[in-house]
């Protein structure tokens, strides 16, 4: 020990130094200081650190895009799988399928708008209501499937299949709702989070933001509710 210098004042000394060191530290990096304060890496981004939605509109096209290809191109192309029953007019059908798969491709790839930077140069609210208008066609598809086709398992309703020589409801019934309804409501969930990305990264504030949203699911939970009534009717 250094003779007439206590440990106390020793400990002092050192504790003195080293806020003297920070100080400097804050002077020379100012993201540094900025860091200190927020209580967060110096590299957070302009968003206040919070975590980029932007992977959702990449999930989004590739959802589309397999469904498009996967399903309605392969039934397109001849596919018999998932389709329970003998169809009235198959070429129809066919057609019908690959036309459909060829707009969800569509849709799948416009989605990108939602994360790539040319997607900016866009008006910011046409691009967002134009992605929610999707989200809601979406998850309503998938909404009175599953309201209308267990009432009808249930004996509750009695849905009309048109278009199938002979057909087996149940087989029918389920495909739908454990294949390709999950289908749409995803697509339909996974749009809406790369919309509230844009939204933001285009300057929307969250208030204006949580008004489309529930506006959105207004209009579905209304259409659906309406068509399934019209359905039950019927």
């Amino acid at each position: 020990m250094t003779p007439g210098i206590s440990e106390a004042e020793l400990l002092e000394y050192g504790l003195a130094a080293a806020e003297a060191g920070d100080r400097e530290g804050e002077r020379t990096d100012p993201g540094r200081r900025s860091a200190a304060v927020a209580g967060a890496p110096a590299t957070a981004g302009p968003s206040g650190g919070r975590r980029s939605r932007g992977w959702a509109a990449y999930a989004a096209c590739a959802w589309a895009a397999a469904y498009a290809i996967g399903v309605r191109g392969y039934q397109g192309l001849g596919g018999t799988v998932g389709l329970p029953g003998v169809l009235e007019e198959p070429a129809a059908v066919r057609l019908a399928s690959l036309a459909a798969g060829a707009a969800i491709l569509l849709a799948g790839l416009a989605c990108l708008v939602l994360v790539r930077p040319w997607g900016l140069r866009l008006p910011r609210r046409l691009v967002v209501v134009t992605a929610l208008a999707g989200a809601v066609i979406a998850v309503t598809h998938a909404l009175i499937a599953y309201v209308s086709k267990p009432l009808d398992l249930l004996g509750a309703i009695d849905l009309e299949f048109k278009g199938w020589i002979e057909i087996d409801e149940t087989e029918a019934i389920l495909w739908d709702l454990l294949f390709y309804e999950p289908w749409f409501l995803g697509l339909g969930v996974l749009v809406t989070i790369a919309a509230g990305h844009h939204h933001r990264r285009a300057g929307g504030g969250e208030r204006e933001w949580r008004r489309l949203v529930v506006g959105a699911a207004g209009v579905a939970a209304v259409w659906a509710a309406v068509s399934c009534v019209q359905v039950g009717v019927g």
